[in-house]
C-alpha cells in the first residue's frame, strides 16, 4: 500500500491537547490499514507559535520525527530543543507536548504502535 501525503487529506486540529493555534493534520495510514501493532502514522504541520500541548497516552509508543523546523520538546517535565533529523520517542504512559517557538514552520511524522498485546 501506498500514500502520498502531498494527496493525503488533511484535517485541522485548534489547541491539539490543550495546546495553542491550530496544527494540520494528514492522516497517512490508520489503525484498520495496518494487521500488526500499528496504530496511525500522521503526516503534522505546526506553524510558528503553534503547540501540542502536554499529554498522556496509554500503552503505547509514539515516536515523533521531525521532517524540517526545530521547536521545544517536553518529555517528563524536561524541556529539550528539537530540530530537523530528531528522532523523539515517547513511552508508555508518558507525558509529552511540543512547542514551535521558532519562526519556520515543523513538519513531523507522528507513528505510534500500541502495546495491547
Amino acid at each position: 500500500m501506498i500514500r502520498n501525503f502531498i494527496t493525503c487529506e488533511k484535517i485541522t486540529d485548534k489547541n491539539s491537547h490543550g495546546g495553542e493555534g491550530v496544527i494540520e493534520i494528514q492522516k497517512m495510514f490508520k489503525r484498520e490499514d495496518f494487521s500488526g501493532a500499528w496504530d496511525f502514522a500522521l503526516r503534522v504541520i505546526m506553524p510558528p507559535n503553534s503547540s501540542m500541548g502536554l499529554h498522556q497516552h496509554g500503552d503505547d509508543e509514539e515516536m515523533y520525527i521531525i521532517l524540517s523546523g526545530e521547536g521545544l520538546m517536553t518529555i517528563e517535565g524536561k524541556e529539550q530543543r528539537v530540530a530537523k533529523g530528531d528522532m523523539i520517542l515517547n513511552q508508555p504512559f508518558g507525558n509529552h507536548g511540543l512547542l514551535n517557538d521558532s519562526n519556520k514552520n515543523i513538519e513531523l511524522l507522528i507513528i505510534q504502535a500500541s502495546n495491547k498485546g
